[in-house]
């Protein structure tokens, strides 16, 4: 069973998924006309995955034992940066003629969710450690 917190989490984050797909297609409707990328819902996709995935092991991490949650951090964070690496190699392999869009549509997606990411956990991390005390 999911609590609350994560719950909230949840919703949060496929609000801002489903903010960033309505501003990025009308931008790719209006302004960005022939930059659109049939890769582009893929990219949002795996993003928000990992974010979830990723900031759902911090929560746990915390929550059982929160010395271990530098180290915890940092492998999740290595972890993350390998999954998006790879899968931008694979995707600029079958499509290297759209590289700068496809790698700059990436930059802008991973950029808004770690921004998000950083302010929930950051929030999370606050809350937990005022219970704590």
């Amino acid at each position: 069973m999911i609590d609350s917190e994560r719950r909230f989490f949840l919703k949060k984050t496929l609000l801002l998924c489903l903010v960033t797909m309505v501003l990025s297609l009308v931008l790719y409707g209006s302004v960005l006309k022939g930059y659109y990328l049939k890769a582009f819902p893929l990219q949002l996709a795996v993003v928000t995955l990992v974010t979830i995935i990723s900031h759902l092991k911090l929560m746990n991490a915390v929550q059982q034992n929160a010395r271990k949650f530098s180290t915890t951090f940092l492998s999740v964070m290595s972890i993350k940066l390998f999954i998006y690496l790879v899968f931008i190699i694979i995707c600029l392999l079958m499509d290297r003629k759209n590289a700068i869009n496809f790698v700059t549509t990436f930059l802008i997606f991973y950029l808004i969710f770690t921004i998000f990411e950083v302010i929930e956990i950051s929030n999370f991390l606050k809350r937990n450690q005022n219970s704590s005390n």
